[in-house]
């Protein structure tokens, strides 16, 4: 592939990429046909580096990291309601590789081995499609389990950053990354309910989200690939220790966690 970024490669990248993936994707397609995705994919993906500042002091991974946000946050207002999308089944990492190399200036790029570009636009890509995904799954979730509009927004906040928390934790065994998932967002619920989570949104209640959001594809779409069931059964004791751990209140000694009850989580349904 050609290297060394904007003015460096003879022809434009982006176009060829975009026409590939809508020839993927059209098969799929339930709306529009092939000329349309292929006008829109290129609108998303062109537009994504349009407001980006070039000339501060920013390195180029952070500018990946904008651009992927752009890019893809444009391709999920635009298509977010498609099931090929939402699913995995479309696969954009080419198109924003493409954009970069022919959108970002060459003097940026032609200093950096293409390996290591190749990292930053995967992690970047990765990261980007994952958080545009989710969140309207996450959406979804909330106002099952809380009501009012500041309440639902700071549920919404810890639960989205206790995820990303979990992300860049590393981990890639799915019971591990649930627990650091769960931990970390009743960490910050505590911290923005001055030590009681539970005045925002009680255990039980904790539960059920978490059973919702596992239950609806909220685990990143790596970990569940190869059919692997998400651990619904850990949610219980993790929320109960999570509770525990972060209620920081003087009386906190007097806390005690929300007691089993016979059916488990799944009593809450019944």
């Amino acid at each position: 592939m050609s290297w060394g970024g904007q003015g460096a490669q003879q022809e434009w990248l982006l176009p060829t990429a975009i026409e590939e993936a809508a020839a993927a994707i059209a098969p799929l397609e339930t709306e529009w046909d092939q000329d349309k995705l292929s006008k829109k994919l290129k609108e998303y993906f062109n537009k994504g580096a349009k407001n980006i500042n070039f000339k501060g002091r920013r390195g180029l991974a952070e500018l990946i990291n904008e651009y992927a946000d752009n890019a893809l946050g444009s391709l999920f207002a635009g298509l977010g309601d498609r099931e090929w999308l939402f699913t995995g089944q479309a696969d954009f990492l080419l198109c924003m590789d493409a954009g970069i190399k022919d959108l970002f200036p060459g003097n940026m790029l032609r200093p950096v081995p293409q390996l290591d570009f190749e990292q930053m636009v995967l992690a970047s890509y990765e990261r980007a499609f994952e958080e545009q995904r989710f969140g309207p799954i996450l959406s979804e979730a909330v106002p099952q389990v809380v009501t009012g509009p500041k309440i639902k927004k700071k549920v919404w906040n810890c639960c989205d950053a206790g995820r990303k928390e979990a992300v860049n934790s590393g981990s890639t065994d799915i019971e591990e990354f649930t627990q650091v998932w769960i931990n970390s967002s009743i960490a910050n619920l505590s911290e923005a309910s001055q030590g009681s989570p539970e005045s925002t949104m009680t255990p039980e209640l904790a539960v059920k989200l978490f059973v919702t959001l596992l239950e609806g594809s909220g685990l990143p779409l790596q970990m569940v690939a190869d059919g692997t069931v998400p651990p619904v059964h850990l949610v219980e004791e993790a929320i109960a220790s999570a509770y525990q751990e972060h209620t920081k209140l003087e009386d906190a000694g007097d806390w005690e966690p929300p007691k089993k009850k016979q059916k488990g989580a799944f009593s809450l349904w019944g």
